[in-house]
């Protein structure tokens, strides 16, 4: 798994909405919109990787933050 996407990594960093620049990056990091993000940040929290997974259909699939399957059988055993 590339390292930069590693589920492990990412796994406590959290966005803070109330930061533009922060809703800004990570829109642009998984190709969402802001309101996007702000919208999945209510429904699963603030943690990256749940965003990730909750925003999976929306991420295009070449994205390098798109969530893996190995990512995503970790996350249902936890």
């Amino acid at each position: 798994m590339n390292s930069k996407t590693s589920s492990s990594r990412w796994a406590n960093i959290r966005i803070n909405v109330d930061e533009d620049y922060e809703v800004r990056h990570w829109a642009r990091q998984l190709g969402v919109t802001a309101q996007k993000i702000i919208a999945a940040v209510e429904q699963v929290g603030p943690l990256v990787d749940d965003i990730r997974l909750h925003l999976k259909a929306e991420i295009a699939p070449d994205n390098p933050w798109y969530p893996r399957r190995d990512e995503i059988l970790v996350k249902r055993r936890r």
